[in-house]
């Protein structure tokens, strides 16, 4: 099936050549999805989705035009070319701006992915065991976890690129995930919690204790049963200590949406570059090569290697996060991250693995001098806006009272103005960090990572409120 993709993508382009166009590029996918669902101990649900198809995107004097089909079959894709081009030839007529791709070097690679354990090469009852041990695990931890859930969920299979500047590649993307949440109920108190690991890893990582099915189901339920101890805490503005999973939540949501180049523009980062946008010794990056995350790829959907982009470098915003259009735009260099939920979309400028960089604080400094505040130690969910300002719900949270942790507390979110929350930090820990699995929408789905190690905001960096 590859080999039938490669050839009409080729078609495609040599098509819209002939119609006169300046630019063509042709995305073709062969994947597939599968999801499996429990729910205490009995399996719900089992999904398995087939995407196949090529999208097509022409550039024609000022205009631009997409399309995509379904149906591998030559005359298809051909009236999918035709489609294109006259949505090209449409728009330029409404069109004051050229579109202009900066230059990237053509690239001719097919590259495989081999892990140990590929899903492909497991059963799916082994899959469903997954699940039903997960739920076992869950709710044999104590009577007081009333209901359970797991989730297996797994993306594979072949993505190629070709364009007629003489790119052609193609790869093979992996990723699995798994996911237990335990609901705990203790009279008329009702609260949850959930844990999760995952990447582009084979099955064989669920096999290590520290991510096994029996341990991620644990720490949900010992979440879980924590939070029934929880009080409701005193909102305002206070000390705040965040761990690794929230680092990465502000690192993704609240900061690294700033630097996407299509959202700079009407963002508080605009007219920011090479100026001071954080407090001294703070460093994000987002990065594309790094082994085994969810948002690694070798190149992304423009056939742009991936990169590594140091967003704030020693406080200062020193890059944005590019496609070839925007890069042409600003002058910056393309990024890779240009993406795209499927071929069924053409690619936008998406984050992939965004996180803030160690500091040089031994984990214990960053409670030192806290008469009162908080230790944020999950999140569960979060949503910014490109004002800068952005409000995550809190899943953990204890009390620090005269430097110690305190008391579990319950009922918190966090808000505030990423652009303030930046000059408000004070300690960066050094120690190593996991990172989070995630699902970012702007339009289209993409599968992401963020992360970073223990980060301590000074009093009016973040502010504490009622959950959400």
């Amino acid at each position: 099936m590859v080999f039938e993709l490669d050839e009409l993508m080729s078609k495609a382009i040599s098509h819209a050549l002939h119609a006169g166009v300046s630019f063509a590029e042709a995305r073709g996918e062969d994947t597939a999805k599968g999801y499996i669902e429990a729910v205490n101990e009995e399996i719900r649900t089992v999904t398995q989705i087939h995407n196949i198809g090529i999208g097509v995107r022409v550039f024609h004097g000022k205009g631009t035009g997409f399309s995509f089909t379904s149906v591998l079959e030559e005359k298809e894709v051909l009236l999918a070319v035709d489609t294109a081009v006259k949505i090209a030839k449409a728009s330029t007529r409404r069109t004051l701006v050229s579109f202009k791709l900066a230059e990237v070097k053509p690239i001719e690679e097919t590259r495989t992915t081999k892990v140990s354990r590929h899903p492909m090469e497991v059963s799916l009852e082994e899959k469903k065991n997954l699940c039903v041990r997960q739920c076992q695990t869950a709710r044999a931890v104590n009577k007081q976890i009333a209901n359970t859930s797991s989730m297996f969920g797994e993306y594979h299979g072949t993505l190629s690129y070709v364009n007629s500047e003489g790119t052609k590649v193609s790869y093979e993307p992996l990723l699995i995930g798994l996911r237990c949440t335990c609901v705990a109920k203790k009279a008329s108190v009702i609260v949850d919690a959930w844990d999760d690991h995952g990447g582009s890893v084979g099955l064989d990582t669920f096999e290590d204790e520290e991510h096994s099915p029996e341990t991620i189901a644990g720490n949900a339920a010992g979440w879980a049963l924590e939070k029934l101890k929880a009080k409701v805490a005193p909102t305002g503005n206070f000390d705040a200590f965040i761990d690794p999973s929230l680092a990465g939540v502000l690192a993704h949501e609240s900061f690294g949406h700033l630097s996407e180049a299509d959202l700079t523009t009407n963002s508080a980062f605009n007219g920011k570059l090479n100026q001071i946008v954080a407090s001294e010794g703070v460093y994000m990056t987002d990065d594309g090569t790094m082994p085994g995350n969810l948002g690694t790829s070798r190149y992304d959907d423009e056939g742009t290697p991936s990169s590594r982009v140091a967003i704030i470098k020693g406080s200062v915003l020193t890059e944005l996060l590019t496609n070839r259009e925007y890069a042409a735009k600003t002058g910056l260099r393309p990024t890779g991250n240009a993406r795209a939920e499927s071929y069924l979309y053409p690619p936008i400028i998406r984050m992939r693995n965004t996180f803030f960089e160690r500091g040089d604080a031994e984990p214990s400094e960053l409670f030192e001098g806290i008469d009162f505040g908080y230790y944020c130690a999950d999140f569960r969910g979060g949503q910014a806006q490109t004002n800068a300002s952005f409000q995550v719900g809190l899943q953990e949270v204890y009390e620090i009272v005269n430097g110690k942790l305190g008391r579990p507390v319950t009922d918190l979110s966090i808000s505030g103005i990423a652009t303030d929350s930046l000059m408000k930090i004070e300690m960066i820990s050094k120690k190593e960090f996991p990172f989070e699995l995630g699902r970012c929408g702007k339009g289209q789905e993409a599968f992401v990572s963020s992360g970073g190690p223990d980060v301590r905001f000074a009093k009016g960096g973040i502010t504490f409120g009622g959950k959400t």
